[in-house]
């Protein structure tokens, strides 16, 4: 049997035209699915790499932190032997410094004056004695300056002392009585080792009759 198709011409192509309709619908949804996946997908990657370059540079900072603490302890353990090494070169200067005070003080002393007493307390020294004149105690004073265990030298006090009687003094000699204060440096280095404390108001020299 043969079979004659008898649609007419406007229904094929109305159904033709459905057919492309249907076509461009679904083109346009697969692009409009692509510009969607697509922008993500280049995005998902992106992010992935600055997760990696952030947990390398997470990485390289716990290195550094852990070099810096390093660093620090270096610092800290090189500073305590400095201090330690200080401390011992002070004692050992301080154990010889006594030594060499009481050698320049005994330099310092010229002919015609006598020490009668040395107290020194806290590097503080105090220094009583008799002289000939006021003349032999500024030499005194001049010497003991240019030591380098002593300095800020100075004449506290001075009067005239009861009549000695002795071969060295003569018969019924008088003699100047002194009182000298001194910081003492026990390095050797004129006062400049340590700090000295504030100085007390000046007291006026004392003259006696």
């Amino acid at each position: 049997m043969i079979r004659i198709n008898l649609l007419p011409t406007k229904e094929a192509q109305r159904a033709f035209d459905r057919r492309q309709q249907l076509s461009v619908a679904a083109l346009g949804l697969l692009l409009a699915v692509l510009f969607m996946v697509v922008p993500y997908m280049l995005q998902s990657r992106r992010l992935t790499t600055l997760d990696q370059e952030i947990s390398q540079l997470r990485s390289e900072l716990a290195k550094l932190d852990e070099q810096t603490r390093e660093v620090r302890d270096l610092d800290k353990k090189r500073a305590e032997l400095q201090a330690k090494l200080h401390v011992i070169d002070d004692l050992k200067q301080k154990r010889v410094g006594p030594v060499r005070i009481i050698e320049d003080l005994s330099a310092a002393t010229p002919e015609k004056l006598w020490l009668v007493e040395f107290n020194d307390v806290n590097a503080l020294a105090t220094i009583t004695g008799l002289a000939l004149d006021n003349q032999t105690i500024a030499t005194f004073m001049r010497q003991l300056q240019s030591s380098k265990y002593f300095f800020d030298v100075d004449l506290v006090e001075t009067s005239q002392s009861e009549p000695v009687r002795g071969p060295a003094a003569g018969e019924g000699a008088r003699f100047k009585k002194f009182i000298i204060k001194a910081r003492l440096d026990y390095l050797g280095a004129g006062g400049k080792s340590a700090a000295p404390p504030s100085p007390s108001p000046a007291t006026p020299a004392k003259s006696g009759a």
